[in-house]
């Protein structure tokens, strides 16, 4: 659990610091980016030999796994994912139509614990920088 958090108060300071940085802090009456709109890149784990990637998200996002929702991702922030996988056409849009990055959702349903793939239209960041799984 406690890594968990430290995950999201890193992903949230680091979305907070440059929001602020270049005068763009979210109000109520600003509109929250698309998925498509990717604002910079997911950001390694600082343990170099960890294989974890953290991307802000679509709150509520379904993972996949053989044409099955295995689970969801509840938080925006603070979700890891380990690679990316270009293939079908995710049915989203965006930059990239047809990849797919690889995690274990919040609330495993089904089998599999919860291990798929989520849409990239489903990413606020930009994925490129993802290894290919």
């Amino acid at each position: 659990m406690f890594n968990r958090i430290r995950r999201m108060a890193l992903a949230l300071g680091v979305v907070c610091a440059s929001m602020t940085a270049t005068g763009l802090a979210p109000s109520a009456a600003v509109a929250q980016p698309s998925a498509s709109a990717a604002a910079h890149n997911c950001i390694h784990d600082e343990d170099p030999g960890a294989p974890y990637w953290y991307c802000e998200n679509i709150a509520g996002a379904p993972v996949y796994w053989a044409g099955y929702t295995v689970g969801y991702l509840y938080s925006r922030y603070g979700n890891w994912f380990l690679c990316r996988y270009e293939g079908d056409p995710t049915g989203g849009g965006g930059p990239h139509p047809n990849r797919w990055i690889y995690t274990q959702a919040d609330s495993p349903a089904l089998d599999h614990d919860g291990w798929g793939f989520v849409k990239d239209s489903d990413i606020y960041w930009e994925t490129n920088v993802l290894p290919s799984c």
